[in-house]
């Protein structure tokens, strides 16, 4: 019968398992152990992926505010008139915003060849006395950000100049047309560039015009120099500043009210599930977190810092200008809320200052820094203020040192031109009440090796107020 045939082959079966139940047991523990080591690395490696989530938020954020191009954030500070060994130049004006306008409208094409000078002065080396503009910008820009935010009509070549932070402009008296330079004092090299369309030439004409009427004033350079092997001085950095004392106004503003909605909000856009993330109080301070990522809230300075744990999610991405992620993470995470402008580019950081009113706000904690690494978000730094720019009362003239009173006090305070790092006119930030705020006009300068070291710091002590 088959039945007896199946009896026998089952006694087999069990006498076997009897046999070799030690050994069984073992292979099974052994496997069990290794399945859980798999386990638990894939759950400290797993990092979720959400496409329809985030893609889903991003056209949310995108509504909270207007997002900005690169050559929204890339702006001029300053407009320097060359005429024979005078200079004039415009501060906190709004002359600046039309050039800064003006060049974003002008399609450019560059020249063949590359100027590079050890010893470089433009005045001598180029222009011999002839008139010509300097737009100056607060951050050297790479290859990859000047492209993107001059127009030119042909592909720009690996060995034209990076780094650039000016461009100079002149009217070609044979053609009648823009011409200028692409200018990098860090690198010392200068690129030609001529204008195809006619843009810029009213400003051009006209800036002997805002001489005679005011609008341009007499100013001074202050060149920071340093002797070269061959005993010659070369320029390190130049500044320009006004060479009498400068009349400039002081404004009041009112600012948005940050409250639980306005944590709600950054909560609901940093996060990629504001629905896993818990909340802590201590003190002044609220900080959020969902185990990969943490914002904390400090109340007293209306600032956040959200900080990413989670690490590179893709350590070969293509490396590509932390400027241009950073402006695109801002677009898609609630928005800019007030202008800001470029102030700093480094390898892995960019920083933002406010601008009102064309110039920058240089209280730090007014200030937006982001950093990155492969492409992944670390750290993202920004004030929570909110100023309302189209409801401000003007409080009074401030009258400001001269140029001239600005190296006194550089020479007399023993500084070390070599760390001087920055030297301009910017406002202070002071709180006066809830939600009032008063910007006032003062110089600064970055003293320290580099701009991380000391920050921003007023010029004249005496004048030194707390910001907020």
């Amino acid at each position: 019968m088959n039945w007896v045939k199946w009896i026998t082959h089952a006694r087999k079966i069990i006498t076997a398992f009897r046999e070799n139940y030690e050994l069984i047991k073992s292979i099974t523990l052994t496997s069990l152990i290794l399945l859980s080591l798999v386990l638990t690395w894939s759950l400290w490696t797993f990092k979720p992926s959400h496409p329809l989530i985030e893609d889903a938020r991003t056209i949310k954020k995108q509504e909270v505010d207007d997002p900005a191009e690169t050559k929204e954030v890339v702006n001029p500070t300053q407009v320097i008139y060359h005429k024979g060994n005078k200079l004039f130049g415009i501060e906190a004006n709004d002359t600046i915003e039309e050039f800064h306008n003006h060049l974003n409208e002008t399609n450019f094409t560059i020249e063949p060849g590359l100027k590079n000078h050890m010893s470089f002065d433009p005045e001598e080396i180029l222009f011999r006395g002839d008139p010509y503009v300097e737009v100056v910008y607060p951050v050297r820009m790479t290859q990859e950000i000047y492209k993107d935010v001059f127009s030119f009509e042909s592909e720009i070549m690996t060995n034209k100049p990076q780094f650039v932070d000016r461009i100079f402009l002149y009217q070609n008296e044979k053609t009648s047309n823009i011409e200028g330079y692409l200018v990098s004092y860090h690198s010392k090299k200068m690129q030609k560039i001529k204008a195809s369309n006619n843009n810029l030439l009213p400003l051009i004409k006209g800036m002997d015009d805002m001489v005679t009427n005011g609008r341009l004033v007499p100013y001074i350079a202050y060149d920071i120099e340093q002797r070269s092997d061959d005993a010659r001085n070369e320029i390190q950095r130049r500044f320009y500043l006004p060479k009498n004392n400068l009349k400039l106004k002081s404004y009041n503003f009112i600012s948005n009210t940050t409250n639980e909605d306005t944590y709600e909000m950054y909560k609901q856009a940093l996060f990629k599930d504001p629905q896993a993330v818990k909340s802590a109080t201590s003190d002044n301070e609220i900080t959020y977190a969902d185990g990969t990522a943490a914002m904390v809230v400090n109340k007293l300075r209306n600032r956040f810092e959200y900080t990413n744990f989670a690490g590179s999610a893709n350590p070969n991405s293509r490396q590509i200008s932390p400027l241009f992620q950073s402006i695109e993470y801002i677009n898609t995470h609630a928005g800019w809320g007030n202008p800001y402008i470029i102030s700093n580019l480094e390898t892995n950081t960019t920083d933002f200052w406010l601008f009102v009113e064309n110039l920058p706000v240089l209280e730090h904690d007014i200030q937006m820094s982001l950093t990155w690494d492969k492409g992944e978000l670390q750290k993202y730094e920004r004030s929570l203020v909110q100023l309302d720019l189209s409801a401000s009362s003007l409080t009074e003239e401030i009258t400001l040192q001269s140029g001239e009173a600005v190296v006194r006090e550089l020479k007399e305070s023993d500084y070390n031109g070599n760390y001087i790092m920055d030297l301009r006119i910017g406002y202070t930030m002071r709180k006066r009440g809830s939600h009032f705020y008063v910007l006032e006009p003062k110089w600064f300068f970055n003293y320290g090796i580099n701009y991380e070291t000391y920050g921003w710091q007023p010029l004249f002590k005496e004048d030194r107020e707390e910001g907020f």
